[in-house]
């Protein structure tokens, strides 16, 4: 049972903590929240000077204009393929380049949502924050990059295969394969064989699909991948189990494409993965809560 003395210094803890939270409620609401309420008018503000540019029917002459006083005024120098949002927020904001790449990042998803300057501080809080928005205009950069990447490494892997691959040919009963190779848009065309007696044997050939052959391809990597971690570390299993590979499967994949070891796996990659598109990514930083 709590003492005299222990029930008094927890009347006087619990009227502290009680001021304090007082506090910080009055606090959170004349600082945080009314500087929020602020910096979403403002960018309602600055969609709306982007807005009335858009309208003015002398759009380049403007942007001509603004990039001149930014270069001229403040030293800040702006590249051609700078957005005209970008370009506005940066005046604005006096060239702090990664709050404007922020700020008109903000913007810039909102109209592509549709929603005009007047509506943009209702469509900030719908979405929880500015932070909230960066994060989804984030990760559609993200799928975008790794969409590109995707595309760029199939690319490169179709020519690798033409120029380095040679695992058999495929004599049809019928004589000439009929079907061009350009067909559909696809730059192969795709057997099914299985194994009869001891022989490999097509039995069928596919209608053309780029998307049958998509998946081909990245079936094709995702194995390369699996093989770079065969080198007896346990990751193999771990990378397998993960992807729903089968271990030993992979590695009759890997002998019938004269894949002799994870070294060589890893040289396939290197050879396909080529240049890498560059994104800005966006900064956590902002100059006021959000």
């Amino acid at each position: 049972m709590a003492s005299t003395k222990q029930k008094t210094i927890l009347a006087d803890v619990l009227a502290q903590v009680d001021t304090l939270s007082t506090r910080h409620d009055m606090y959170v609401e004349q600082f945080v929240t009314r500087a929020n309420d602020e910096l979403y008018a403002m960018l309602a503000d600055m969609m709306r000077v982007r807005e009335d540019i858009a309208a003015s029917g002398c759009e380049e002459y403007l942007v001509k204009s603004l990039r001149r006083t930014l270069r001229e005024q403040w030293d800040i120098k702006t590249q051609k393929n700078t957005s005209v949002t970008a370009l506005v927020v940066r005046y604005i904001t006096r060239g702090k380049r990664q709050l404007a790449h922020n700020y008109a990042g903000v913007i810039d998803r909102a109209t592509a949502a549709g929603i005009t300057s007047d509506k943009l501080v209702d469509y900030i809080r719908q979405q929880g924050s500015i932070d909230a928005i960066r994060k989804k205009t984030a990760d559609t950069e993200l799928r975008k990059q790794q969409t590109e990447q995707v595309k760029l490494m199939q690319g490169n892997l179709a020519r690798y295969l033409v120029a380095n691959k040679d695992v058999g040919t495929i004599a049809f009963a019928n004589g000439a394969h009929k079907i061009s190779a350009g067909a559909a848009d696809c730059e192969f065309n795709v057997s099914l064989s299985t194994c009869i007696n001891g022989k490999e044997q097509v039995v069928a050939t596919i209608y053309p699909s780029a998307f049958i052959v998509d998946y081909c391809l990245n079936l094709y990597l995702l194995a390369c991948k699996a093989a770079t971690t065969d080198s007896n570390t346990g990751d193999f299993y771990g990378f397998c189990k993960a992807n729903s590979l089968n271990m030993d499967l992979v590695h009759w994949w890997m002998q019938d494409n004269n894949i002799a070891s994870a070294a060589d796996a890893q040289a396939v990659l290197e050879s396909v993965r080529g240049k890498q598109p560059k994104h800005e990514a966006a900064n956590e930083a902002y100059a006021l809560t959000a």
